[in-house]
């Protein structure tokens, strides 16, 4: 019998919004308490009201009907409101599981302090003291403000809500460290050489393509196309897309011989979840401190990919396209070796002048003699 079914009466479906506690003694059910709680087990979730009824007593269903009208129906033109609809747009739905996930955190805050809050009165003084009072979390609080409400405020123009979009010029908050970072040649090499067959792989999928954990445990050889490989980006909502592979990589990944439907990170002839390539991964780290950086991950082989691109001469649109990036995301992997080639570039230029000025300040120094 299915959980449900031990915690419920037979033949009744709760509402998401009930929860069902059962009481025992001596391992024998005693009694089920039931609670109302709107977005239970969401960020935003509402009070938890116990409702004293029996499942099957008629008043149980009119003070779920009461309790599910007072606080299921957030005024029109409410910030409330507009959450309430964007959540089942399909621009929403269309996101991955983990990112919907995350969404849903950023949107609680907002709900949480402007949910009854008019969506027209929003001004931009309102972002920024929202974006201050989440300044302990820096990270979160650019998300929130400078991403999803921006585009909750995009979709609010669509409905009416409001006429202008606040958060689209709103300055993000100062972030320590630089997120992921790209990997090393000397770390690439010993994951190559000590790694499990699985990390080995995943490491060279990962800088070949890209792409993020959830897409690579998916890469299977029926996926080669061309010079390159098809896949579906979960994060976009399982968008089709092409990425081109290098000669050297597109030999490495064949070399394997994989079956043509098992995907290239497998145990033993086994599929594998995300969650079971980080939880191999984070096995490896901890057993080879000595050599891997603490804070390494396989997500940093994304800020790899486009680093390699960008030092063999890639332009950033062009990288967009073939990694599916977007030209934000490039940028931000890239900053680093970007300012590094452009201050390369600008010694280049100076080299090739006459450069007589210069020549004149060092003479001195280069005839003293010691």
């Amino acid at each position: 019998m299915s959980k449900r079914g031990k915690r419920q009466a037979p033949g009744v479906r709760l509402p998401a919004s009930i929860q069902p506690v059962r009481k025992t003694r001596n391992g024998k059910l005693v009694k089920i308490y039931y609670y109302f709680q709107e977005r239970r087990n969401r960020s935003d979730a509402g009070p938890r009201v116990p409702i004293p009824y029996e499942l099957h007593d008629p008043r149980f269903w009119q003070t779920y009907e009461a309790l599910k009208s007072a606080g299921d129906a957030p005024r029109a033109g409410t910030f409330g409101a507009l959450i309430d609809a964007y959540r089942t747009s399909h621009r929403f739905t269309k996101l991955a599981k983990n990112s919907r996930d995350t969404y849903d955190i950023a949107l609680g805050h907002i709900r949480k302090r402007w949910g009854e809050l008019p969506v027209c009165d929003v001004q931009p003084k309102h972002a920024y003291a929202m974006q201050e009072a989440m300044s302990d979390r820096p990270s979160m609080a650019n998300f929130t403000v400078c991403r999803v409400l921006k585009l909750l405020l995009k979709h609010g123009i669509r409905l009416g809500y409001c006429e202008t979009n606040i958060a689209r010029d709103i300055e993000p908050l100062g972030e320590a460290g630089i997120g992921a970072e790209p990997w090393s040649e000397e770390a690439f090499a010993y994951v190559l050489e000590h790694g499990t067959p699985l990390l080995m792989r995943a490491a060279v999928l990962g800088r070949a393509t890209g792409q993020r954990a959830v897409d690579l445990v998916r890469m299977r050889p029926a996926d080669r196309a061309g010079d390159g490989i098809n896949m579906l980006v979960r994060k976009l909502g399982n968008e089709p897309h092409w990425c081109p592979l290098t000669k050297e990589a597109a030999a490495a990944i064949d070399a394997w011989g994989e079956q043509k439907m098992m995907p290239y990170l497998n145990l033993g002839g086994r599929k594998i979840s995300e969650d079971r390539l980080r939880a191999e991964w984070k096995a490896f780290k901890e057993l080879h401190t000595e050599h891997l950086p603490e804070d390494i991950t396989l997500h940093d082989l994304r800020a790899t990919a486009v680093c390699d691109r960008r030092i063999a001469g890639v332009p950033h649109q062009q990288i967009c396209d073939q990694l599916r990036m977007s030209p934000a995301m490039v940028a931000t992997y890239s900053k680093h070796i970007d300012r590094k080639l452009n201050a390369t570039a600008g010694m280049k230029t100076m080299e090739r002048a006459e450069n007589v000025h210069l020549k004149t300040i060092y003479a001195p120094i280069e005839n003293r003699k010691a």
